[in-house]
């Protein structure tokens, strides 16, 4: 079958088109997709051959994150139906437009260990950007609080707002740093108790009037030398945490030497599991976690997805959350 997807077609060109979908094989089940929600940072590198985790090969299908509908099952599947309300990471199948992570997709196939269950109370928008919110949700997972503690997070993208809410489901008060004024007042609406733009604002100032002068942690998901070099100072020497979150294609920048100097614990994180997936989702059904609301643009997935990559590239409008809606195709 025939079916509409969205197509890196080469360095910086895109397009949706239809490519040829195959029937499930064994150990997979075939989904229609409702919602895909693009990762702009990861495949924006992608897109412009700059992820160098692995090589973009073009012509291919991008994203690792959709809900959908299964409506046919492969040979060997188990504890699956036709019928049930599911999230998918990676869609399989071969052809001359492969897939590279491949969900942003109206119909595609995904191997069964790559799917979850939306549990009831969950909103099917929220749960297509579930692997981004994991990424947050995994970030602040890492840090040793209490409730009550104050945080930095350090970055006002899908990844930051992310952390900021997970880490306020566990109880900390969080402080939210980047420098566009819109992300900032949907963090203030949404994912912190504050919002900070440094850019125009002292962080440390900030800090100083309703944290006492320091944070028991820092969730970084800019990776810039001058952030680091800004929140340092403001963790305790020898308790402060720092959890780096995110992708760079830069080379090396933070200061191990600054690090060790102030004795400061460093956490990396990076990609998915089951547990972490399924505890977001959770997170989602009890409305701790929301992406809708951040959501800036909710389009038609074959008129306008390729229009939100252009967007991506040329930065031509303020964005946030981008979900592609596959519901018409």
């Amino acid at each position: 079958m025939k079916t509409p997807a969205v197509v890196f077609t080469d360095v910086a060109q895109n397009e949706v088109r239809e490519i040829e979908m195959p029937p499930p094989g064994p150990g997979e089940v075939q989904i229609r997709t409702s919602y895909s929600t693009i990762s702009a940072g990861t495949e924006g590198w992608a897109l412009r051959q700059l992820f160098t985790w692995a090589r973009t090969p073009y012509p291919c299908v991008p994203g690792y994150q959709r809900v959908g509908i299964i409506t046919e099952l492969g040979p060997d599947v188990e504890g699956w139906q036709v019928g049930d309300r599911v999230m998918a990471t990676v869609g399989r199948w071969e052809g001359e437009v492969v897939s590279f992570w491949g969900s942003h997709a109206a119909v595609a196939n995904t191997v069964a260990s790559e799917l979850y269950w939306v549990p009831d109370g969950a909103d099917e928008v929220d749960a297509s950007g579930t692997v981004v919110a994991q990424v947050g949700y995994n970030a602040a997972s890492r840090v040793a609080m209490e409730p009550g503690d104050w945080g930095l997070v350090y970055g006002d993208g899908l990844i930051g707002q992310c952390a900021a809410q997970a880490a306020q489901a566990r109880g900390a008060n969080v402080i939210l740093v980047g420098h566009r004024p819109e992300r900032l007042e949907l963090a203030r609406q949404y994912s912190a108790e504050l919002a900070v733009n440094n850019a125009t604002e002292s962080v440390a100032e900030v800090v100083r009037e309703h944290a006492g002068g320091q944070v028991a942690f820092v969730i970084d998901t800019v990776q810039q030398e001058a952030a680091q070099q800004e929140y340092s100072p403001l963790l305790e020497h020898g308790k402060g945490q720092i959890v780096y979150s995110g992708f760079t294609p830069a080379e090396t920048w933070a200061s191990m030497a600054d690090l060790q100097k102030r004795e400061l614990t460093t956490h990396y994180v990076s990609g998915w599991t089951r547990a972490k997936m399924d505890a977001t989702l959770a997170l989602m059904a009890e409305g701790q976690m929301r992406l809708l609301p951040l959501a800036t643009h909710q389009v038609d997935a074959v008129a306008r997805g390729a229009e939100m990559y252009r967007m991506i590239l040329e930065k031509g409008e303020p964005f946030l959350g981008i979900v592609l809606d596959w519901t018409k195709a």
